[in-house]
């Protein structure tokens, strides 16, 4: 592995420039009137910069799957950075769908004690 002091010190960097930009998403995020689009935007930040990926040049690693993809872009070719991007694609859409189908359901469940409101005032 790669000297791992400096390893560890880019890790412990790249950790803290997530938590930061990931605090000033949900800052901005709160303006957002609707919260499964926060949750959507939320979900694919973190896909993004946190799917865990081996990479393999110069010696065997671990970064983001967008580091090691776009590595693997410059030196390997197009599909091989694609088959490393696969992983993320597929958290994205999984997510994406799940809070979906949570938006719909958190809907239903809105529209359900708005319409039984007014049957129990009247």
């Amino acid at each position: 592995m790669i000297y791992q002091d400096v390893y560890w010190t880019a890790a412990a960097a790249y950790g803290l420039g997530v938590i930061g930009f990931w605090l000033v998403l949900w800052r901005i995020g709160r303006f957002l009137p609707w919260r499964p689009l926060r949750w959507w935007i939320t979900w694919i930040y973190l896909c993004i910069v946190l799917t865990p990926w081996q990479g393999t040049e110069p010696e065997p690693y671990y970064a983001p799957a967008i580091i090691v993809a776009a590595f693997d872009f410059m030196d390997v070719g197009l599909q091989a950075s694609l088959n490393v991007l696969m992983p993320m694609l597929q958290a994205m859409v999984v997510g994406t769908l799940v809070i979906v189908v949570v938006g719909i359901v958190l809907r239903l469940r809105s529209m359900k004690q708005a319409d039984e409101a007014p049957r129990e005032a009247g």
